[in-house]
């Protein structure tokens, strides 16, 4: 399917042959790639040097606004939540530690970049979710592999990066086209599919990256590592991301969907499933608010097909009352009185004593009576959340 969708991309646009343009940019050298980020780097040196106090450490946290929100996020979500929830910068950096916060400081900045509004905004946020929830899998992973922690955390967020550089592409091409059209989401991505480990390649030389990390970005997808000075980085780095792919297409992944992707020892399945209990707060922690989209470039979905729940169920999202009407496979469908973004990843609770959170996807939204119909894709159910939704899913195949 990629293949031919990739194939039409010459006929999107009279004026604008993707494939052709965006290897036109990487062969000219004309890609657009942000800088390293400033505050991360000055994390890295002090934490590198050695010779530093937390309040330091502090406030250059909290000199960068957006930073430190999402490291006061990050101190209270499951990766880190040990005790109350911390209120102040300085707490969270005590709780965090100086090695956690410097891939924190490298990842909240790449989401401003990853986070920008644009046309294709929503696949960018899609593509940044996975590129964390890949971070977390790896650095996970990596413990019982033996594998230096810091540099898997770096290795999974960075390791598809080249598709939110494709993304940019595909935007900035299109505002030179006169007559730019929508096109489904699918279509985009087989673009980028085409172009992101080059376009990935590019970054890392522009950064100077060191071997390991240029690797995960190149060989990720491969399967000839002769040549690799990291091979068992690489592998680890495509491992993860398999299974976040599983976690795109389905509301929860167990340990045969792990088994079926790749055989693990036993410590090294129990790291992962572990890992995936904590990935959709960690992802959610660096959300930043999401405006109504751009759909210049990109075709709404569809509503999929559903069943109605056997009895009347209902969640809140951001203290707003939903009325489920129906369940899709991995998929909710409901109706209420407010819009939610598309796009984000949001907290969930459902409405029914004792009352379950888990988070999910807005995968569509839509007026309809003065009211809102959405889709919800709940994201990494795991636990209470993951036996409460099969239960309630069950009653509409009834």
């Amino acid at each position: 399917m990629g293949q031919g969708l990739s194939a039409s991309a010459g006929a999107w646009s009279a004026e604008v042959d993707l494939d052709a343009a965006i290897a036109d940019l990487v062969a000219r050298d004309a890609v657009e790639i942000p800088p390293y980020p400033a505050v991360a780097l000055k994390i890295e040196r002090l934490v590198g040097g050695g010779d530093f106090g937390l309040d330091e450490l502090a406030r250059l946290v909290g000199s960068d606004q957006a930073l430190a929100a999402d490291a006061l996020r990050c101190a209270n979500s499951a990766v880190f939540a040990r005790g109350g929830p911390v209120a102040s910068v300085p707490q969270a950096v005590a709780r965090i530690g100086a090695g956690e916060l410097s891939r924190i400081a490298f990842a909240s900045a790449l989401s401003g970049h990853a986070l920008a509004r644009g046309p294709l905004a929503l696949l960018r946020r899609s593509v940044w979710h996975d590129a964390v929830a890949t971070a977390v899998l790896a650095r996970e992973v990596a413990r019982p592999r033996r594998l230096p922690v810091d540099d898997a955390f770096a290795c999974g967020l960075l390791h598809d990066f080249g598709k939110v550089l494709a993304l940019e592409c595909l935007e900035r091409l299109a505002r030179g086209a006169r007559h730019p059209r929508p096109m489904p989401s699918r279509f985009w991505e087989a673009v980028v599919d085409n172009h992101h480990v080059a376009l990935g390649a590019v970054l890392a030389r522009k950064w100077g990256l060191p071997p390991i990390l240029q690797e995960s970005i190149t060989l990720h997808h491969g399967d000839d590592l002769a040549g690799a000075q990291h091979p068992e980085m690489v592998r680890t780095v495509a491992l993860c991301d398999r299974l976040v792919r599983l976690l795109d297409d389905r509301s929860h992944v167990g340990t045969d969907d792990v088994a079926a992707i790749q055989q693990l020892d036993q410590a090294e399945t129990e790291a992962l499933l572990r890992a995936i209990e904590v990935v959709p707060g960690f992802v959610a922690a660096f959300e930043r608010e999401v405006s109504p989209p751009d759909r210049a470039l990109l075709e709404a979905p569809t509503p999929p097909p559903s069943r109605a729940p056997g009895r009347a169920v209902a969640v809140r999202v951001g203290g707003v009352r939903y009325a489920v009407t129906g369940f899709a496979r991995h998929q909710l469908v409901l109706q209420g009185r407010a819009p939610l973004p598309e796009g984000a990843l949001l907290e969930v609770e459902l409405d029914e004593a004792p009352p379950v959170h888990f988070h999910a996807r807005v995968l569509l939204c839509w007026e309809e009576a003065g009211r809102y119909g959405l889709v919800l894709m709940p994201f990494a159910l795991a636990g209470p959340a993951l036996l409460r939704w099969q239960g309630l899913s069950g009653l509409a195949e009834g």
